[in-house]
């Protein structure tokens, strides 16, 4: 009984990655995890403003703003890559 393994990532016919390749796969992957980390502050800020925890909160919304800064550059820098 033959065992055959098809590991794509392991075929090495295929050239390795550039970089600019490997950064239009890095690149997206850090704009969804920046988008997700985003909804996460705000929904906490949310929880602490509820709380009474103001100073708390504004503070978690700035984070949000930075983060969101952070992804506008980020898809800034998947742009400006060489065509």
């Amino acid at each position: 009984m033959s065992h055959h393994h098809d590991h794509h990532h392991h075929d090495h016919e295929t050239q390795p990655l550039t970089l600019k390749e490997q950064l239009e796969k890095l690149i997206p992957h850090w704009i969804d995890h920046n988008d997700a980390h985003k909804g996460t502050y705000l929904k906490w800020a949310e929880k602490a403003r509820g709380e009474g925890f103001a100073e708390t909160a504004d503070l978690i919304e700035e984070i949000a703003t930075v983060t969101q800064t952070v992804t506008d550059k980020l898809k800034q820098a998947l742009t400006s890559l060489p065509e």
